[in-house]
């Protein structure tokens, strides 16, 4: 309870930063923000996409090998900015986000995307998909699992907007 009411005050208090002021005053700053925010989730989104569409099989070549290391990085940077960007956005109005459906939909489905990432890595089936040997249907489900929980999470995002 009072870990919860902390995490809410520290939360709230985001839209009292120079930062948070700047953005509600600028004409500019709020909507070139959100522009970097649209393009960090594609940069996210599209090489996640790419490696899920790999494990599903649509994809053929090249070899997961040669991929991972590109779609890691870019995905990463997509991560970097989207966070970054979505703090930002938010500390525009943290009271309306805290109170948004869609918003607090959003952040579950975000945690169950990233702990689908951290369930794969521990798979044994990812230890042979980069090795490019056959890894059975587990990371093949997790794979859809991770598309779906990403259009979820995207389409969530943009019902922000209309609630």
């Amino acid at each position: 309870m009072f870990s919860d009411l902390l995490i809410s005050n520290l939360l709230l208090n985001l839209g009292d930063t120079a930062i948070a002021t700047l953005l509600r005053q600028s004409t500019l700053a709020y909507p070139l923000v959100s522009a970097v925010h649209i393009g960090g989730i594609s940069l996210l989104f599209s090489n996640i996409l790419l490696l899920d569409l790999k494990l599903l099989g649509v994809l053929r070549q090249p070899a997961l090998t040669e991929l991972l290391p590109l779609l890691q990085r870019m995905a990463t940077l997509g991560l970097f900015i989207t966070l970054l960007s979505g703090t930002l956005l938010f500390s525009v109005q943290p009271a309306h986000y805290l109170s948004n459906n869609a918003f607090l939909l959003k952040m579950p489905l975000l945690f169950l995307a990233f702990m689908n990432i951290l369930l794969v890595h521990k798979l044994p089936a990812w230890q042979a998909a980069l090795t490019n040997r056959p890894f059975g249907i587990t990371l093949k489900i997790c794979a859809l699992v991770s598309i779906l929980l990403w259009l979820a999470v995207v389409l969530a995002g943009r019902w922000i907007a209309f609630i």
